[in-house]
């Protein structure tokens, strides 16, 4: 009794409750929900409504990455938060979903007290898409400009500031150019029919969008002061194929800075007119071997002129093979029959990209003898000139050039079967469900090599016959990457088929969120710390600061790879004036990865000059290979995750050129 009367109160008392889930828990939770592509049962909604207005924000940037349209409710009500920083994180959410449902919220909050909750609802705005919202933002941007007569003149704004007094005339600019809608944007960019700004924001919008009606806007910008303004205009006129802007155009290959003579190159080649011949052919004399570079891309598809063939013929024989490349398909071009001879007295080149360049150059001969040799070079023993050869035999070919297409399908090299795959899709060829699916059946075993299954969905996705949803549906349901599952099943529920939830990812490497997160829930007395990565090169080394906090697994990933020496000895494979320098890639041609995926952690930091960026070959596709941006890139904003800012040596990226090597990688980490 004694004992029973003891136990009784025990018996009786209440269960004590579980603490409740840490700060630290929230975000870490927070982040394998945004890995995993998830909201979980209500979770991610719960952690939008949290009361600390630092969980809010971090649920409101991976409600927007997971992109998952049952949440923009909540994020709609999330508009009317107490904290500005909590409003702007919702608005951006909001933007990466896309959902018009949105667009009246937004609309309201172009009205908001803060000027940074403005700036990314009529970005937002931008995101959604949809042209009749385009109205609303150009009525924002006149508002928000400048109430001054006269031209508006802006230097020296700051992209990378959310403070940057710009930000909101800037980011509704850049909506417009989402939006493409022409006349909105001449509303915006003009008064009558003068610019309303001297600023490379505007010049920007007006190059991407190419329409005649801002034609005022780019030929303004070509006396700019401004080489941004100047690199854009010339990118813009090139686009309007007007054939009129080849003299502005030719003018601004002497221009001092060589990113807007460079871009002025390639606009010349856009515009395809003989008067830019020899204005271009000027350039094969630069002491600026970048400019030759481009000056020989732009003779390669300009009208041929035989009077070039002496000053072509030295450059085929260039020391580097970055003009080797380009200088055979020139020298096609301006004289098929010298390209014959000089081939005749020439070993195979040792450099499979300047053996894959050829390829080009014949296809653009095209008579019997060029094809004849085309296609006994498919047979090279490296499978990276491959690709641009196969796409050489689609140009001259045609639809005679589906059967080797199909056999290169059976192609042990995955980037090989993926051209193979663009070049059928490319010639819309029907009736190929059966050989396209075998294909894929054989890819399964490329592991994390998705670019030949990629390639294979989207030629599946343009068959018309009626097996192809089944195909689809295989590949939905069995493919061991989510990203390869979720793009087939998107395309099969655009076919017409069941929707199919492609579940979680399968056999993906290790993530411990906990560390991942840490950044986020620092600790009395503990030191903070930003890490860099150091990439040397033989022209200098380049002082990168990587984010952890906004792109943890990203940032985790590239210094893993770094410390384990992936990247020593790699190259740049990809160098393009005025826009990237490229490299990570172990093939050296831009298709190589370390073997698994990363995930797309999308922020709100702009693409300016010296941004480091993970190249995609699709959503959620990164790996090894960055980027770094020579000038601002607006269009690659929210569309590629950026884990770094070059802090110092960007004078030493303006000067690495193709095939350059990353000598190495070295990290802080501040332990």
């Amino acid at each position: 009794m004694v004992v029973a009367s003891l136990l009784l109160p025990l018996l009786l008392a209440k269960p004590v409750p579980p603490p409740p889930p840490s700060r630290m828990h929230k975000l870490t939770r927070i982040l394998e929900l945004e890995d995993t592509r998830t909201v979980g049962a209500g979770e991610l909604d719960r952690y939008l409504r949290d009361a600390d207005r630092s969980i809010r924000r971090r649920a409101a940037l991976a409600a927007g990455r997971i992109a998952d349209r049952s949440l923009v409710p909540t994020l709609v009500d999330l508009m009317n938060d107490g904290e500005a920083e909590v409003r702007q994180m919702a608005a951006f959410g909001l933007g990466l979903i896309g959902d018009s449902a949105a667009a009246d919220r937004l609309i309201a909050s172009l009205k908001d007290s803060e000027g940074i909750v403005r700036a990314r609802s009529v970005e937002a705005l931008g995101r959604l898409g949809d042209p009749r919202l385009a109205q609303n933002v150009a009525a924002f941007v006149v508002e928000q400009a400048p109430q001054t007569k006269g031209l508006i003149t802006i230097r020296g704004d700051d992209p990378a500031n959310p403070r940057d007094p710009w930000v909101e005339l800037r980011l509704a600019l850049f909506s417009l150019h989402r939006l493409k809608e022409p006349k909105a944007a001449a509303q915006a960019l003009l008064v009558g029919a003068e610019p309303r700004f001297d600023w490379w924001a505007a010049t920007f919008v007006a190059a991407r969008l190419e329409s005649p009606l801002l034609r005022p806007v780019l030929v303004a910008a070509v006396t700019s002061t401004d080489p941004l303004s100047r690199a854009f205009a010339a990118r813009g006129l090139g686009a309007l194929e007007d054939a009129s802007a080849v003299d502005l155009l030719a003018g601004l290959l002497r221009d001092p800075d060589e990113g807007v003579a460079a871009t002025a190159t390639k606009a010349l080649g856009t515009l395809g007119d003989a008067r830019g011949v020899p204005a271009v052919a000027v350039l094969l004399a630069s002491p600026r071997p970048a400019l030759v570079r481009e000056a020989l891309r732009a003779l390669a598809v300009l009208p041929g002129d035989r009077s070039l063939r002496d000053r072509l013929v030295p450059l085929v024989g260039a020391r580097e093979p970055w003009l080797r490349g380009p200088a055979l398909q020139a020298l096609a071009r301006s004289d098929r029959d010298s390209l014959g001879l000089v081939l005749s007295g020439l070993d195979p080149d040792p450099e499979w990209s300047v053996r894959g360049a050829l390829a080009g150059a014949l296809a653009d001969v095209g008579d019997e003898v060029a094809l004849r040799v085309l296609y006994g070079a498919l047979k090279d023993d490296d499978p990276r000139a491959i690709p641009p050869m196969l796409e050489a035999v689609r140009t001259a070919r045609g639809n005679d050039a589906v059967d080797t297409l199909r056999r290169h399908l059976e192609h042990p090299d995955f980037a090989v079967r993926a051209a193979a795959t663009e070049g059928l899709a490319a010639l819309k060829a029907q009736g190929q469900t059966e050989v396209l699916l075998a294909a894929y059946r054989r890819a399964k075993g490329d592991g994390a090599d998705v670019d030949a299954r990629l390639a294979l969905i989207a030629a599946l996705a343009a068959q018309t016959d009626a097996p192809v949803q089944e195909a689809l549906r295989e590949i939905a349901s069995s493919d061991s990457l989510r990203v390869v599952r979720e793009r087939a099943a998107k395309a099969l529920a655009a076919a017409g088929g069941a929707t199919l939830d492609p579940g979680p990812e399968r056999g993906r490497p290790f993530v411990d969120y906990r560390v991942a997160m840490a950044p986020y829930d620092t600790q009395p007395g503990a030191p903070l710390y930003s890490p860099r990565a150091f990439v040397k090169t033989k022209h200098g080394t380049v002082e990168i600061l990587l984010d952890v906090v906004e792109t943890p697994l990203t940032t985790a990933s590239f210094i893993d790879l770094a410390r384990r020496g992936f990247y020593d000895g790699l190259t740049f494979h990809r160098v393009e004036p005025h826009f990237v320098v490229q490299g990570g890639c172990p093939r050296g041609d831009g298709n190589g990865g370390p073997g698994y995926t990363l995930r797309c952690e999308i922020s709100q930091r702009p693409y300016g000059r010296g941004a480091v960026g993970m190249a995609l070959s699709g959503k959620d596709t990164g790996g090894s290979q960055f980027f770094i941006t020579h000038s601002p890139q607006p269009h690659l904003d929210g569309g590629y995750t950026l884990f770094g800012q070059v802090l110092s040596g960007m004078e030493v990226v303006d000067q690495i050129r193709p095939g350059d090597v990353i000598e190495r990688v070295l990290v802080w980490t501040g332990r």
